[in-house]
């Protein structure tokens, strides 16, 4: 059986989580013979505004299409991995790096999966801490803004990874 690991991002507005979900079910549910572990990176970016968090909402969406795409006849296995804590890009990548460094299976592949605007700075940091090849699925969802923020966001990437850095390993 192939073992693959998807790391979908997580982001706290629901329109844009939502499809970053679809698209790794869409991809996911094209597999066979394949046991894929899902690691969903995010947690609660505003305490006291949800009280889920983002791994959790992403788990239970999979979970909801799950038992339409998985069945005894395609012989996949779907497992999760939550990261509750990540809270921004950069500390998902650091999850994901500390997932990947304890975890002693051998993925055949590894897919991250986010948007396609925030493709660019999500790719920066992650060749900054992620130490594997990774392939890419992106989502096409966007809001009216999002390129715009993606500009100013773009501009932190080492210091937001260093911050992360900072975070988790001091």
């Amino acid at each position: 059986m192939i073992h693959i690991l998807l790391i979908l991002l997580g982001c706290n507005i629901s329109y844009l989580l939502n499809d970053r979900i679809s698209t790794a079910v869409q991809f996911a549910s094209k597999l066979n013979n394949t046991n894929v572990n899902w690691f969903l990176s995010g947690g609660i970016k505003n305490p006291g505004t949800y009280t889920i968090t983002e791994a959790e909402k992403m788990a239970l969406e999979i979970s909801n299409f799950e038992k339409f795409y998985i069945n005894n006849t395609t012989n996949n296995k779907w497992n999760y991995i939550y990261d509750t804590i990540a809270t921004n890009t950069a500390e998902n990548f650091i999850m994901a790096k500390k997932f990947l460094d304890n975890d002693k299976k051998h993925y055949s592949e590894i897919y991250i999966i986010t948007s396609n605007f925030h493709y660019n700075r999500a790719k920066k940091i992650a060749d900054k801490l992620i130490d594997k090849n990774v392939k890419w699925i992106l989502g096409n969802s966007e809001l009216i803004d999002s390129n715009y923020w993606e500009n100013i966001h773009i501009k932190n990437v080492d210091i937001d990874v260093n911050k992360a850095i900072e975070k988790f390993y001091k």
